[in-house]
């Protein structure tokens, strides 16, 4: 009897078991089912978080923290509402057969910044569809808190229980000379407090106009996704993206006086500080490493210098980043626009193109890889 009762409890375990399984199977979501069952590659979920704008701003800065909260910024809270920017028209560079990554050549710079401009001009000129797209990005101001007085840390109390939006570093001091050991700090918080794919940092007085930006990285990172399985052996390009200068004399005076850069008569190829997009393996990489990485002055040239070693960083050259010293010529295809007032943001939110700037004698130039530094950046943009 004692046998029958067993082989009874026995069929009957088997009987749930499959009765479960059958059951989950068919109460399990979609987007859970293998790639082949679909009919398409089936893509990687997303973070929760997309984008991370950091923004490095002293504590004396409300002011313009005020300006970006009430322009650009605002425009991280609403879906994106553009067409789909057409995957074929962002470039993923590939390894050569030596196991280097290859660059993109001039041609192809200008090539994508002609590409970029007739499609504007179309979304400009016809009613095409659009697709709603809800992109999640969390914006940050990084803030030491060091030294402070007593009503400043009141303050910064204040709009922290306004807005929410602050990081205050407590053990920084938040001056030029150390905003290298900020920049270290907010990676370093960010990665172990969001899970996010790509981070934008901006300094204070730099206008993005986040949904132009967002279209193109969610194309890129997207066809990067539908694309891993060909790069293979190789680890997968990871993104830092901006203007890129490689022929800045090294400073041995002033505000910017480097005192420890040996490595060559120029800084090392670096995207310009007013803003630029590292993908989040290269902010992981920079927190991690920053023990033995050396902490130059400048904040982007000590980005540039540290993953100049790196064979997988894909170092995108892009015209539309204004992000120098002073402001360039505005053009309408410009998407991250450095040195602007708060009266500049306001202008240009509300749909100016230009105001009270952009008569820069600067001009804008394809990044040369294959030249010498001296040589980089003289394909000027026509």
């Amino acid at each position: 009897m004692r046998r029958l009762n067993n082989l009874f409890t026995f069929i009957m375990a088997i009987t749930a078991f499959f009765f479960g399984s059958f059951i989950t199977k068919i109460l399990s979501p979609a987007d859970q089912c293998p790639a082949h069952t679909i009919g398409r590659i089936q893509l990687e979920p997303h973070p929760n978080v997309f984008l991370v704008v950091l923004v490095l701003s002293p504590p004396r800065n409300a002011d313009q923290r005020n300006a970006m909260r009430s322009t650009w910024l605002r425009t991280a809270r609403q879906p994106l509402h553009q067409q789909y920017y057409p995957e074929e028209l962002i470039f993923l560079p590939t390894y050569s057969s030596n196991g280097h990554l290859q660059v993109e050549l001039v041609e192809q710079q200008a090539n994508r910044l002609r590409q970029y401009k007739d499609w504007q001009k179309r979304m400009m000129t016809k009613d095409l569809p659009r697709t709603q797209r809800l992109i999640k990005v969390k914006h940050v101001f990084a803030i030491g808190t060091w030294n402070i007085s007593s009503s400043m840390q009141a303050d910064l109390v204040k709009e922290q229980n306004q807005h929410n939006d602050l990081i205050m570093l407590q053990r920084h001091n938040d001056t030029y000379g150390n905003l290298t050991k900020k920049l270290i700090q907010a990676l370093d918080f960010l990665r172990h407090h969001y899970d996010f794919s790509y981070v934008i940092k901006v300094d204070d007085d730099t206008f993005v106009k986040l949904n132009s930006l967002l279209n193109d990285l969610v194309s890129y990172d997207r066809k990067l996704l539908r694309k891993r399985s060909e790069y293979g052996q190789y680890p997968l390009p990871q993104l830092y993206w901006g203007y890129f200068n490689g022929r800045a004399t090294i400073k041995r005076k002033g505000l910017w006086k480097e005192s420890n850069y040996f490595l060559s008569k120029n800084y090392l190829p670096y995207a310009l500080g007013g803003g630029y997009v590292l993908s989040r393996e290269l902010c992981e990489y920079i927190a991690d490493s920053s023990q033995l990485l050396t902490p130059y002055v400048s904040e982007d040239v000590s980005v540039g210098t540290w993953l100049a070693p790196l064979r997988h960083v894909y170092r995108w050259h892009d015209p539309r980043f204004d992000t120098g010293y002073m402001p360039r010529k505005c053009q309408p295809y410009h998407m991250v626009l450095h040195k602007r007032s708060l009266e500049m943001m306001a202008d240009i939110y509300d749909g100016k193109l230009c105001s009270g700037t952009g008569s820069s004698s600067l001009s804008e130039y394809f990044y040369d890889w294959k030249k010498a530094t001296e040589k980089c950046c003289d394909s000027l943009v026509v």
